[in-house]
Order: C-alpha cells, then structure tokens, then sequence
C-alpha cells in the first residue's frame, strides 16, 4: 500500500508555491490511488494455481509456468494454495523433497504431532503385519488415507491388494477417480486427466492398474458441494454404488486427509458411511506420521523415528498404548499407521518405490544428449499402453545431473523428453 501525506500547514509556511505544489500532492495522490486499484484488480483477476495448470493439462509445461509465477503468487489470496498444488505437482515429477519443501511452507504439516508426544511414555510399537490378517478378515470395508504430495501411502496401499482380494474384496474405491472415466472398468488402462486428477502421479496411476490387473473394480465416489455437502454426499455415493449393487461387497478405499475419520463429532466421510450403510469401516490413518527426507525432523518426529529404527523389520507399524489398552490415534480413526522411514537409494528414488519388482534403470548424460534436452522431464510409458496413459515413472532433471535413475518393471518403454516446448521420443528395453 503506498501512502501520500499532505501537509495542511504547507500553505502558511510556502504560501508562493502553494498552488503549484497543491497541483503535485494532488497527481502524486491521484497516481498512487491509480496504482493501488491497479493491483487490486490484478489480485482479483489472478487464477488460482489450479486453473493456470490446468491450461496446460497439469503438465510437466504446466509446473513450470507455475513456477515463472512465483512472485506473483507470493503475497498473494493464493499463496497458501500456490505452495499446496506445487508440492502435488513436485511430487508427480519425481521431485519428492522439494514436494515436501513446499508443503512445509504452509505451516500445517506438523499441527497434530505434538497432541501425539505425551502418548508415547507408554506406547508399544507393533508391526502391522502381526495384525495385516486379522484386519482384512475381520472387516468388509478398510479405509486408508493419505497426504496428496506424498506417493509413499500408495504404494503401502498396493502391498495389501493382493492380501485383499484373496479374502474376497473386489472394489477399490478413491477420491480422485473421475466418474466420467466411464469405460475405465473395460478400458483396464489409466488415462492421463480423464481417469482422476491425484493419479497422473505414477505411483498413483501404478495403484490403479495393478488393481485392475488384479480383477478388482474401481469405484469414483468424489461428491458434490463443499464442507458437509461434499462428506454426505461421497457416502450417498458408496452407498450407490457398491452396497447398492453388491449387498455383501468388501472393498478398501484411498481417501485424502481426514476425511476417512467416522468417530460421532467428526463431520467426514467416513462418519457419514457408517450412518448411511449400518457397516463400520476400519480407518487407518496414514497421513498423520510421513518422511523426513532431509533430515530435519523435531524432537517428536526424532522421537518416533528411534522408535521405527528399533524395529527389527523395516515396515509399517502401529502404536499400541499398554496402559490404556487402546490404539494410538487423535484423529477420528482407529489406529494410526506409522510409515518407515524413507531413504534414498539414490538422490532422487526412495526406496519404498521398488515395489512388485521394479528395478533402477539409469538414464546418463551421454543418452539424455542424444535423445532429449539438456534439462527438462523424461516420462517413460509402456510401449503397450502409450503415452496417453500414466507414465511408469517421470522425472524432472536438471542440466547439471550428470545421471539420474528411474523405477520401472521389466519391458518396452516410450522415454518421451519434454523442455517446455517440444518433445523428444526414445525407446529402451528393461531387462
């Protein structure tokens, strides 16, 4: 805001130049009123962060044009938003710290640790798997959840499908399915866009094609409205579109955040599930506890990363409070599910990514010279499915990396390189 001071004496000390000077207070006020409902209007004419990338497809083109925004967003109504769909956006590219760093800056990550702190005196930590049985068996409808920057929770979510559909589950439903994705079902491909907004990120779109593979059925139950509305009515269409169809239907569940919770006073999802269907959903929360890739975890992350590295496994677990008998969680949810930590195999693969026999293929110099660009993002898409669906993986490289590796299964792949303005195409065999 710029403000202009006018002197009331001014007149009586320089009464010669009163006028004159009269005359310039009053342009100077008049150009700084200009100014000022200049930048107003624009404030008011920026898009939200959503709506420029989505010019762009979300693309690889659609980040970095975010990114030339920077200042403008900066100080901005969406500067909040800018820094969460950015770190989506890190995340889809293979940019896991940097996703991270940009859901830091918003300040919200770390709110609910410290409600956790007091409960670890006399907490028990127990691995998952002693209890992955019993939960599947035991339960018709198994909720997860997940921070949308982070694709660790998917591939969590991938190791019990197998499990799962042995036991007679057979949907899968997610937050981010698109419900005019109507082929999907028969297509058993996922489509860049169409198919959901979360699952062009790899891991994500992987999650939904070892589903489909598998024989499971995928349900978008995504609802209208907002706050309340948008809750009551992803449970009215669960309840149509599985229960209804499928009385005795089993099925997991991916949603974001903390709309899983179905305790009474929690106004979610989940909640409303439970009143709509008669089924209580087995809720495990695993958002509330993620990685620290680097290394600048507080006391009560140190604190629950001791606690994991204790482990003799290196694999999810859950806190049990021996005193209270009753499992850890502040959440709205049944227990919360405590993720390993993450370590880089190499800098830019986590090792949770090496999942179902994924193996390192490495991309150097000398092959991204003669196939692409100095800098830019490399997408590879199964030759069988071709770059209109959800790449394998993709990675955001820089002109100074001298190599860098991507996750990808045994076979044929379309390496499409992207600069911003052109694509570059290659072949490689995965042996």
């Amino acid at each position: 805001m710029i403000f202009v001071v006018f002197n009331p004496n001014f007149t009586q000390l320089n009464p010669q130049k009163s006028h004159s000077m009269k005359k310039i207070y009053f342009l100077l006020l008049l150009s700084a009123l200009t100014f000022q409902s200049a930048v107003a209007q624009n404030n008011d004419e920026l898009k939200h962060p959503t709506a420029v990338a989505k010019e762009d497809g979300f693309s690889y083109r659609a980040l970095l044009k975010l990114l030339d925004m920077d200042s403008v967003y900066i100080g901005s109504k969406f500067e909040s938003g800018y820094h969460d769909f950015l770190s989506v956006m890190y995340s889809r590219f293979g940019r896991y710290k940097e996703a991270r760093h940009e859901a830091e800056t918003t300040g919200t990550l770390f709110l609910d640790h410290m409600k956790f702190a007091k409960h670890y005196k006399d907490a028990k930590a127990i691995p998952l798997s002693e209890m992955m049985d019993s939960i599947i068996a035991n339960n018709r409808v198994i909720m997860m959840n997940e921070m949308h920057f982070n694709p660790h929770s998917r591939t969590f979510l991938i190791s019990w499908l197998e499990k799962c559909y042995e036991n007679g589950y057979r949907y899968l439903a997610a937050e981010t399915l698109r419900a005019s994705d109507s082929l999907l079902n028969q297509r058993r491909t996922v489509l860049l866009w169409e198919t959901g907004f979360y699952s062009d990120e790899p891991v994500f779109g992987d999650l939904f094609r070892t589903a489909l593979n598998m024989g499971y059925t995928l349900v978008p139950y995504e609802g209208s409205g907002f706050g309340v509305d948008r809750e009551v009515n992803q449970a009215k269409n669960l309840v149509e579109r599985i229960i209804n169809q499928d009385p005795e239907a089993k099925f997991l569940l991916l949603g974001g955040m903390g709309h899983i919770s179905d305790r009474n006073g929690w106004y979610a999802m989940g909640r409303y599930f439970k009143e709509q269907s008669g089924i209580d959903p087995f809720t495990m929360n695993c958002a509330m506890f993620f990685d620290d890739p680097y290394g600048e975890a507080d006391s009560l992350l140190t604190t629950y990363y001791d606690l994991i590295d204790t482990m003799p496994v290196r694999e999810p677990i859950i806190f049990y409070d021996t005193i209270k008998r009753v499992y850890i969680n502040l959440s709205g949810m049944d227990v919360t599910c405590c993720l390993p930590r993450t370590r880089f195999i190499e800098d830019n693969i986590p090792d949770w990514k090496l999942y179902n026999g994924k193996v390192l293929f490495t991309l150097d110099r000398r092959f991204i010279d003669e196939n692409g660009f100095p800098e830019g993002c490399v997408s590879a898409f199964l030759k069988s499915e071709g770059e209109q669906c959800v790449p394998i993986d993709q990675y955001m490289y820089g002109k100074d990396e001298k190599e860098f590796k991507l996750a990808l299964y045994k076979g044929e792949y379309l390496l499409r390189f992207d600069d911003g303005k052109e694509y570059k195409y290659a072949t490689i065999t995965v042996k």
